[in-house]
């Protein structure tokens, strides 16, 4: 523990990612009714004549006054104690209640909604015209920020549909997105060139083209008391950035968390947390989870690796997209 508070003090001191090395090992190899010393017995004449760390500990805390041998044995018996009325009470259970093992903060939060009844996800036109013109403007500082020309002509495009009511992908993804963070609703995206847009069509982080690493999020100011807006690129470690946001999403249910793999092939290097834990999810490991996972293909004539996907992604290219995500939002289905 003394290890860990160093290790948060200074992540928070320094900003910066800190890797704790722990070097263990397994008493009894891969569970108790296992011998280890079919293969490892050298290493395992070691480990059993080494000193559990249990003992190791309650003799320091012996030897420098902290307790006593008998406040120890006390200690170990109270636990023993507990271990064997648990053990003798789940003898007298006969069926499992899946609820039992739900420790997320989702209880309650399907009461009184009918799954197969679409919720009302309906904005206002002025809400949306308000997301768009402000997802269309350049930074409020735009004298000083000097926006590269490209993105100057797609921001003027963009202002041209916001007043003719019209939609394409990005401005129908970003009203989406601004009319959850209006409702105070947390708005999460991560993935390969996900600021940018895997065809250059998001552009939700806007960059100084003089002054480095400063940037400009428009979503991040549609509102003063609007929820945060987190966009973010993630490494080629697809497996790892994808079962991170799948324990994110199941720590907060009102919140809307997605991971965008850019092509195909990137998809199947998470393929082994979507199998493992995604698909899986509720009914292996009793876990509830509002993740949305998306592939922006089928845009621009492009073939995705895994069809499947391509075809999910023609639908979101349609008008109805910031529809279809406001409903993922109030009814939390995993999408893939």
């Amino acid at each position: 523990m003394h290890v860990c508070n160093i290790a948060a003090e200074w992540r928070n001191t320094f900003h910066k990612d800190v890797v704790i090395d722990i070097v263990s090992y397994r008493r009894n190899g891969h569970n108790e009714i296992d011998e280890p010393m079919f293969t490892q017995p050298l290493m395992y004449k070691i480990i059993r004549n080494t000193k559990p760390c249990l003992d190791k500990y309650a003799e320091k805390l012996i030897s420098e006054g902290v307790c006593t041998p008998e406040e120890v044995k006390d200690v170990k018996d109270k636990y023993e104690k507990i271990c064997e009325e648990a053990a003798t009470n789940a003898r007298k259970e006969t069926h499992i209640k899946y609820k039992d093992w739900l420790d997320s903060p989702w209880s309650g939060f399907f009461e009184g909604k009918d799954p197969l009844k679409a919720s009302t996800t309906g904005v206002v036109e002025d809400t949306l015209v308000h997301i768009g013109k402000r997802f269309s403007s350049p930074p409020p500082n735009a004298a000083e920020f000097v926006i590269h020309k490209g993105i100057e002509r797609i921001l003027k495009a963009r202002m041209q549909m916001v007043e003719a009511r019209q939609v394409d992908w990005a401005l129908g993804e970003a009203m989406a997105f601004g009319s959850l963070l209006k409702e105070g609703i947390h708005v999460r995206l991560s993935g390969q060139d996900v600021e940018r847009g895997t065809f250059s069509h998001r552009h939700h982080v806007l960059h100084h083209q003089t002054v480095d690493k400063a940037t400009y999020k428009p979503l991040c100011n549609l509102y003063p008391d609007q929820a945060p807006y987190s966009v973010c690129n993630s490494s080629l470690s697809e497996y790892g950035v994808l079962g991170f946001e799948l324990g994110f999403s199941m720590t907060n249910p009102n919140a809307l968390i997605m991971w965008e793999a850019q092509f195909g092939d990137f998809n199947n290097t998470a393929q082994c947390i979507i199998d493992q834990f995604i698909s899986s999810g509720q009914a292996k490991w009793v876990r509830q989870s509002g993740l949305v996972m998306l592939l922006p293909h089928g845009l621009e004539g492009m073939v995705s690796t895994l069809p499947d996907f391509g075809l999910c992604a023609t639908a979101y290219c349609k008008c109805i997209f910031w529809q279809v995500l406001r409903y993922l939002m109030h009814n939390f289905g995993i999408l893939i």
